[in-house]
């Protein structure tokens, strides 16, 4: 298998990820201002799906990171090598950047909704 390939592929790709989820969260902060607090503390608090999808996706995101840490971490003190290995670090580190632009959009899906919506 190339690697090398595999690994460019995951850079463009989170890149790309990256942007979309600075446009969610800039989308996000904009509205932010004009949200009524009271109403998004309703949306969140009461809604126990959100919630729950909410922690699964932080904790998702943070197992991800820190496996991509571990497995960096035994890479640099020589324990484990190879271009597999380096390949599975990076998909580690892309699928926790997929776990947090997820989350972003579930946010900018709740932040965008109508007040009679809900």
């Amino acid at each position: 298998m190339d690697y090398f390939l595999l690994n460019t592929i995951l850079m463009s790709s989170s890149l790309i990820l990256a942007l979309i989820g600075f446009y969610f969260v800039v989308r996000i902060w904009i509205k932010w201002r004009n949200t009524d607090m009271d109403i998004l503390k309703a949306r969140v608090f009461l809604n126990k799906k959100f919630l729950e999808t909410n922690w699964r996706y932080v904790f998702l995101s943070g197992a991800s990171l820190t496996a991509h840490q571990f497995v960096g971490f035994l890479i640099q003190l020589n324990f484990i090598t190879g271009d597999l290995i380096n390949s599975i670090s990076e998909i580690l580190g892309f699928m926790s950047l997929v776990f947090l632009l997820i989350l972003a959009y579930e946010w900018f899906v709740l932040i965008s909704e109508k007040k009679n919506q809900f």
